[in-house]
């Protein structure tokens, strides 16, 4: 911490406040339900280090630096964890690493728009960004980047091209899509799955060249045929045209009328009229892929695209858990001190229980719950906090005790009519349907 804390500049003389006991003021304001006032901080401060600073004096430390320092504590975090035994079992042993990435936002004082810009308009001048991917194998944590809202994702995308290895699956939302990415990707010998952005055109190779799918006839061709899902080898980019893989699936009705009910409500709004083509291609779900349909069959390209919801239930946890959303009335470094140290936490306890995940599933079969597992040890804050000001022995104590404690009744449960992760890595294909093996 000492060390970080002069690299990032938090750190320039002897002060009373160490950068291990601003940490530790930071944990205590992260883990709390409710934004702790400048006063409690220093009560806090007193109690544990017998130091006195006034609320004026803490505030003052909340700078650039300080958010600086907790950044640098975050991304140590994030290097040095992951488990060294992830889940290879079922369709994920045939990969190197399954990067899930996705982005989650919110609305920040307005006060802040100069430093992070939001969409515009009235509710949201000012909106925060959380740019966030792991490898849902093992858990490590590839990336966590705060930014500005009007930062799209397709320039995330552009952005961090080169961070993918041979053999990795990348799986991600249309937001990220950017033909020119895809093409980095296939060409550095990763896995692409997406879904097909709606104005990418894709061509079918036939005698006379190349002729865009017409999606249209598709439909009435599949339901006539009474087909739920084709594939097709096409080619996408009207320049380059790379090979990939498109699964084709029709969606239920009371989604297609949902996405076109959603479509025109924003076209009217912004003085446009929905496409035909449009119209027609929301009849689908369009993913495309370039793994070779010897190592992963259609259905099983389908589920494994499901997968991706894992980000979202992370994102759940981190509002409704640890309230990241929520905000007070305070200057922005305070603010993004208080993100910071939250994400410290979200990250240690992610690291934990994904470690616990792989040994209890390899040894009982069973999946934990992410959410149950954060909420147990969000309550086990102050108990960290001890451990941390003791040192590494009592860390190694307490994450042992944690471990027994999530390791009964923090089950994933199953859901009725839906495959839960534990049944998509197991996925098995047979010539006429779909079985689960476990």
């Amino acid at each position: 911490m000492n060390q970080l804390a002069v690299q990032s500049g938090f750190k320039s003389r002897v002060s009373k406040v160490s950068p291990k006991m601003f940490f530790d003021n930071m944990i205590f304001t992260a883990s709390s339900d409710v934004i702790k006032s400048l006063n409690s901080q220093s009560i806090e401060m007193k109690q544990n280090f017998n130091v006195d600073i006034t609320k004026q004096g803490l505030n003052e430390r909340y700078s650039e630096k300080a958010a600086f320092y907790l950044k640098s504590i975050l991304g140590q975090i994030c290097i040095n964890g992951g488990s060294n035994n992830p889940i290879d079992e079922g369709w994920l042993g045939i990969f190197n690493r399954i990067k899930i990435k996705d982005s989650t936002k919110f609305v920040l004082p307005e006060e802040y728009a100069k430093i992070m810009p939001g969409f515009g308009g009235v509710s949201s001048k000012s909106a925060a960004c959380i740019q966030y991917e792991f490898d849902l194998k093992n858990g490590t944590i590839t990336d966590c980047n705060i930014t500005p809202a009007n930062r799209p994702d397709s320039t995330d995308a552009r952005d961090t091209q080169d961070d993918v290895l041979p053999n990795d699956l990348i799986i991600r939302d249309l937001g990220y899509y950017s033909t020119g990415v895809l093409m980095k990707f296939i060409e550095k010998r990763a896995f692409i799955i997406s879904k097909l952005n709606a104005k990418a055109v894709a061509y079918e190779k036939k005698d006379n060249g190349y002729e865009p799918i017409e999606f249209d006839k598709l439909y009435k061709w599949m339901k006539k045929n009474k087909k739920k899902r084709v594939e097709k080898q096409v080619y996408i980019s009207s320049e380059v045209k790379f090979p990939v893989r498109l699964i084709i699936e029709v969606v239920p009705d009371e989604v297609f009328a949902k996405r076109m009910q959603k479509v025109n409500k924003y076209n009217k709004k912004m003085g446009h009229s929905t496409s035909d083509d449009y119209a027609n291609r929301a009849r689908f779900n369009l993913i495309i892929t370039n793994i070779p349909y010897e190592k992963v069959p259609m259905e099983v390209i389908v589920a494994l695209y499901h997968i991706r919801w894992q980000i979202e239930l992370v994102f759940k946890v981190w509002k409704s858990t640890f309230g990241i959303h929520k905000i007070g009335k305070m200057k922005y470094y305070r603010w993004l001190c208080i993100l910071y140290a939250k994400l410290i936490l979200i990250t240690i306890y992610w690291q934990t229980i994904m470690s616990t995940r792989t040994y209890l599933y390899k040894t009982k079969g069973k999946l934990l719950s992410i959410d149950k597992c954060f909420k147990t040890l969000k309550d086990k804050t102050d108990k960290l906090r001890e451990a941390i000001r003791k040192g590494s022995q009592f860390i190694k104590k307490l994450i042992a005790g944690v471990k027994e404690i999530i390791s009964e009744r923090h089950w994933l449960e199953k859901k009725k009519n839906k495959l839960n992760f534990e049944q998509i890595i197991y996925l098995d294909y047979c010539k006429s349907n779909i079985y689960v093996y476990i």
